[in-house]
């Protein structure tokens, strides 16, 4: 029998700024009877990170500019996020406001229709948003309110990777054990919400078994596995979305190789020119012009002028 198993550390305390994350988790897994191994994988969420490095902000001491105040007025977000999305350096791709069906699909959901209607009028709209790096985030640039207290917001740390790696060589110096970081944050497909992986160090974030044999003997289009947000969605079932009060999980018993080198940002996001970008873009209408009726492929057709 194969097993992987996926255990929550569940007496982590109430992060703050300047704690060694690192020291806890070790410390807190010893208390746990759950004392380090060789090869864990340690998922964290993203807010406890950025807690303990004080990447942190007051709502009341942002003050949105006027651009902020005109594309709030007209979308009904809240203007302060606004400006914390671009203060960032990100860049605003898309603006979804919760209503129609997409409200439907959020009340289906909800257990208590009052709170959520609330929410959705509060919050009236989320932003898809890119960072310099290419990150695409599904959710306000990753700016999070929840389990903080009320008028505090916390922010991704600006490179997860590098973060992941310092904890992860934390680990190894004070348990002489080999383990993977992988840091973990909550993301909006449609409808509803998963956790992927933000950042990691010491694991191939996706598998290279692209064109390997099945078990038939033809090779497969396939195998390239986004093995880290696998993992992250996996911890995330501990994590939970409201009080669940686990923010730390040790994978064990899933078998990958030590890679010291590969990590999210070098291997998962793409590192594309922007004319490499349009040119892609290109070739997909072309290809789904093919396929659509006449009106809808002249409308394609028209549409490659502007790309």
């Amino acid at each position: 029998m194969k097993k992987i198993e996926v255990l929550g550390l569940q007496t982590i305390p109430e992060i703050k700024e300047g704690d060694n994350l690192a020291e806890i988790i070790v410390n807190r897994a010893e208390s746990e009877q759950l004392d380090i191994e060789e090869k864990d994988i340690i998922v964290l969420t993203s807010k406890i990170v950025s807690k303990a490095m004080g990447l942190t902000a007051k709502l009341a001491d942002v003050k949105p500019a006027k651009r902020a105040l005109k594309v709030s007025q007209k979308t009904g977000k809240d203007p302060k996020w606004l400006q914390m999305i671009w203060d960032l350096g990100q860049e605003i791709v898309a603006v979804i406001p919760l209503k129609g069906m997409i409200r439907d699909a959020i009340m289906h959901s909800s257990q208590n229709l009052g709170r959520s209607e609330k929410l959705c009028e509060h919050e009236q709209a989320i932003c898809i948003t890119l960072s310099k790096d290419g990150r695409l985030h599904t959710c306000d640039a990753g700016i999070d309110g929840s389990n903080h207290p009320a008028g505090i917001v916390s922010f991704l740390p600006p490179d997860p990777d590098e973060v992941a790696e310092a904890i992860r060589e934390e680990i190894k110096t004070r348990t002489s054990k080999n383990v993977a970081v992988i840091l973990a944050d909550t993301e909006i497909l449609p409808f509803g919400t998963v956790d992927l992986a933000v950042g990691s160090s010491g694991i191939e974030p996706r598998s290279k078994m692209f064109g390997d044999l099945d078990k038939f003997g033809k090779p497969k289009f396939g195998g390239i596995d986004l093995t880290a947000y696998e993992l992250a969605a996996a911890a995330a079932l501990l994590f939970g979305q409201t009080n669940a009060g686990i923010p730390a999980v040790i994978i064990r018993g899933y078998d990958f190789e030590i890679n010291e080198v590969e990590n999210i940002s070098n291997t998962i996001i793409p590192n594309v020119s922007g004319a490499d970008s349009r040119k892609v873009l290109k070739e997909i209408i072309r290809a789904t012009a093919c396929v659509r009726p006449f009106k809808q492929r002249l409308l394609l057709k028209i549409a490659l002028w502007f790309v």
